[in-house]
């Protein structure tokens, strides 16, 4: 299939977007790359804060809103490379798609939305663009966004995550919980002197596993699964250990807030003594050298269908040849920060599936890539007139 110009680089760019590799905390190549793509186009400055974001602002010739674009830089691990069938670093171009880590998760948005809103000619450009990468989302969704919009101060935000080319208008929040048993320490040969932790962990566990979740009927399920058991002290031998910890991940729902959702799980255990639930401190240090810590909670949020932002997006992305499909994403984005946190107008809107995130073989197909460059290119021209008379 022939590519425009224009296509052919954004398929090239994303490439070597993939072939960086980008943890949390080592974003550094990424960011060059990005920068580096930015001056080569007509953004009137690009520039990195202190947390290494990568910011490029744009400025139309017509009137309108300030509009933000953001794409984290950073991916998940690759903890099992001997499972993938293409080089999880590679880039590799073939079979119609690009392989390798980020690229769908979510190297695809930053590579379409740098392209498209540097093509966008600047009289048909209302208002200013400011498109970043941001990192550490991966750890602290939210945390390094919030940051930029402090200073940006946008009137609205677009997050670029994989939603299909669909339109998405909220998303479930996330939080992190650890759930601490405390006991008392002795020799393994003479446990009746002791109190083991672990069984009540376990306790814990089974208490919360049989009791049902909450039920919304726009985001379903509020989900919370276990990710971590330790205990202290560590290592240990033949000691019973004097505190247990479990770290859970719940996947929140409209409404709820770290008050609210400490008091419903503190009310499984009235006849537990010796434990406590808090919520996780998440803490994140930047390639810049720069410490962000903060409570791990996301919360979720959900934007009105017929409001003026989402009706301009369903409208820029239907003149894309797309169709304007709304619905909430399942997953925690940045968008927690600017919609749940702030009150911002915000929508969601990427290529490639939620499914691809984080797998072994991701990757995104060509056709949704440039399915996802034409789409911000009608967004960039179409968002900035939020707030015309």
């Amino acid at each position: 299939m022939a590519y425009t110009e224009l296509e052919q680089e954004t398929i090239q760019f994303l490439s070597r977007l993939v072939q960086c590799v980008s943890l949390s905390g080592e974003e550094q190549l990424v960011a060059s790359l990005v920068e580096e793509k930015c001056k080569s186009l007509d953004y009137d400055e690009v520039r990195r804060d202190d947390l290494g974001n990568v910011i490029a602002t744009r400025r139309g010739a017509l009137p309108g809103a300030s509009i933000l674009y953001d794409s984290h830089m950073d991916t998940v691990t690759v903890a099992n490379p001997e499972q993938w069938s293409h080089a999880p670093w590679g880039g590799e171009i073939t079979g119609g798609k690009i392989w390798g880590r980020g690229a769908s998760d979510t190297k695809g948005s930053l590579a379409a939305m740098v392209m498209a809103l540097g093509a966008i000619p600047r009289n048909e450009l209302p208002g200013v663009v400011h498109v970043i990468g941001t990192v550490g989302e991966e750890i602290i969704e939210g945390a390094s966004l919030a940051r930029a919009l402090a200073t940006l101060k946008p009137d609205g935000v677009i997050i670029g995550e994989p939603t299909d080319c669909r339109l998405a208008i909220g998303q479930k929040g996330r939080a992190r919980m650890d759930f601490i048993a405390y006991g008392r320490a002795a020799h393994t040969a003479n446990p009746e002197e002791g109190e083991n932790p672990i069984d009540k962990t376990a306790l814990m566990l089974q208490r919360i596993r049989q009791t049902p979740q909450k039920q919304d009927p726009i985001f379903g399920a509020a989900v919370i699964e276990p990710l971590l058991i330790s205990s202290l002290p560590n290592p240990s031998t033949s000691t019973i250990p004097f505190e247990c910890r479990i770290s859970y991940d719940r996947r929140l729902l409209l409404g709820e807030t770290p008050q609210t959702l400490l008091a419903e799980y503190r009310s499984l255990f009235p006849d537990l003594t010796g434990w406590q639930i808090n919520m996780h401190q998440a803490s994140f240090q930047t390639y810049t050298g720069l410490e962000l810590s903060v409570p791990d909670f996301h919360p979720a949020w959900l934007m009105d269908e017929n409001s003026p932002f989402v009706q301009l997006g369903v409208q820029a992305i239907q003149s894309a040849g797309i169709a304007p499909q709304t619905y909430v994403v399942p997953y925690c984005t940045n968008g927690s920060a600017s919609a749940g946190e702030l009150g911002l107008p915000t929508i969601i809107f990427g290529p490639s599936t939620i499914r691809m995130a984080h797998a072994v073989d991701e990757h995104i197909e060509i056709e949704e890539l440039l399915r996802s460059l034409h789409g911000f290119i009608s967004l960039g021209k179409t968002m900035g007139k939020f707030l015309s008379p």
